[in-house]
């Protein structure tokens, strides 16, 4: 499962300082992503009441409705809750994605839901009504399951239609980050290097920031020294992401250049005494470089599938279990590839992004995608790892 839906629940969680619900008078305000009152939007407040073991039971204190301005207001009989019990606010509406919490915050934020056939309505509009639609929709939840396409694929479908829309947005203030992840996901280097003109700096904690890790894993073509520089910090752990920082020495090794080298050398000597190093990252980084000076062949071919193998042994995560069909764009000039690997009782579907360039397909980026966890560990099948 994609990291950033895996997060969503933290992503709340911060939205607004939070305070502990223990007064009988309450108030606060729903709004959305961009700011925006919510009108309508349900709060429960409720506490969880243990008759035994298998039967837990809800009590209801209120049933709030927040006004036109987004504002709910209202009391609750504190008197009737047990001392100790945690007390629960149930924020809901139509349409949106909700959540409960114990913990009150003067703003609640509800993100609207979008779904495929969303996406695809979007990509048909034109112009300023295309560009307040795509807005909403990096602003709202979108959820997918392991099987289904995630946004980034079905944005990636119809990304004649999408890119300028997502390369005017990427200096909006609020979903400016969210456009440039789409686009790195796209891969069109001129795209990434004007996201990395307008992109905020990164901060420390990269929970809500996914995407750095979308550009650290999709600058393989980096060309101003903007870009290296961006490399560099990744590569050495300045914003203490395990995610980022194996997403940009996983660049830098297929990049395999004297510079990219040069780097991971770098990032060796500043990590060798930290968590990282620790955690067996140092041993990442020493493989990456004994595969630059292998001198391995190039990972670009005239055969999508030939060019999806290339990269899926290069990237190898555990035991490679094939590759899934190319997912093409509309224009049939790139495509996706979804690798499969199992390590364990964990799957990991990390996706590659090609470019057709003068007849061959050129790889423009590998992130991690979707992750799972397996009911049982699976009988060993060394059919796909042959193919080498």
């Amino acid at each position: 499962m994609q990291l950033r839906y895996m997060l969503v629940g933290c992503l709340l969680l911060l939205v607004a300082r939070p305070m502990l619900l223990s007064g009988a008078d309450v108030t606060t305000k729903i709004i959305d992503p961009l700011g925006r009152p919510i009108s309508n939007a349900a709060v429960n407040i409720c506490w969880f009441k243990s008759v035994s073991t298998n039967d837990v039971r809800r009590v209801d204190l209120a049933k709030l409705v927040s006004d036109r301005n987004g504002i709910v207001k209202g009391t609750y009989d504190e008197k009737s809750i047990p001392k100790g019990e945690d007390i629960w606010a149930e924020v809901s509406k139509d349409g949106y994605g909700g959540y409960g919490t114990t913990e009150w915050r003067r703003e609640f934020v509800l993100k609207r839901k979008f779904n495929s056939a969303d996406v695809d309505r979007i990509a048909g509009l034109r112009g300023e009504a295309q560009i307040g639609e795509l807005r909403e929709l990096l602003a709202g939840d979108f959820e997918y399951g392991l099987e289904d396409p995630s946004l980034e694929e079905l944005v990636f479908a119809h990304e004649r239609q999408f890119r300028p829309a997502l390369r005017t947005l990427v200096r909006d203030p609020k979903v400016g980050t969210k456009a440039g992840g789409e686009l790195a996901f796209i891969g069109v280097p001129d795209d990434i290097r004007l996201f990395l003109e307008h992109a905020p700096p990164p901060k420390r904690d990269l929970s809500d920031e996914r995407w750095v890790y979308d550009v650290a894993t999709a600058l393989l073509e980096p060309s101003t020294e903007r870009e290296w520089a961006f490399l560099r910090d990744c590569a050495n752990n300045k914003y203490e992401s395990f995610l980022t920082f194996a997403g940009a020495i996983q660049t830098l090794k297929l990049i395999a250049s004297p510079r990219s080298k040069h780097l991971l050398e770098e990032a060796g000597q500043r990590n060798t005494n930290t968590e990282c190093g620790a955690c067996g990252y140092g041993d990442y980084i020493h493989a990456a470089i004994e595969y630059i000076e292998s001198g391995s062949s190039p990972l670009s071919d005239e055969d999508i599938a030939i060019a999806g193998q290339k990269v899926a042994q290069t990237i190898k995560i555990g035991k490679w279990k094939g590759n899934k069909p190319p997912q093409y764009n509309e224009e049939k000039d790139k495509a996706l590839v979804t690798c499969e690997f199992i390590d364990g009782r964990d799957l990991y579907l990390p996706i590659a992004t090609f470019h057709k360039v003068e007849g061959k397909w050129r790889l423009r980026g590998v992130r991690a995608m979707k992750q799972a966890l397996l009911a049982r560990a699976p009988e060993t099948d060394s059919q796909a790892d042959e193919k080498k």
